[in-house]
């Protein structure tokens, strides 16, 4: 299944959620990979969540996907400029 991120317009192929499903069902949070916003799968699109109306519990799991993308895409970049200046 293809989705589109409503916020960067990245096209993902691939999709696993944290019950490890592999396809995003109705009212399914997810995070993008590529800009890191988080979406809601609804009609069979995803569309952008307003963070605030989601429940705690929820709200600190993705502020952990978020640090733990932030420190990946972090890394990367520091190794990526090492390359570089090789």
């Amino acid at each position: 299944m293809k989705t589109k991120c409503p916020y960067c317009n990245y096209i993902a192929t691939e999709h696993e959620t944290l019950s490890k499903q592999k396809n995003p069902k109705e009212g399914d949070i997810g995070f993008c990979f590529n800009c890191g916003e988080i979406d809601q799968f609804k009609n069979n699109k995803l569309v952008k969540v307003d963070l605030e109306s989601l429940d705690e519990s929820t709200k600190k799991q993705i502020n952990k996907i978020r640090v733990a993308w932030l420190r990946t895409r972090a890394t990367q970049s520091v190794k990526s400029q090492m390359e570089n200046n090789k």
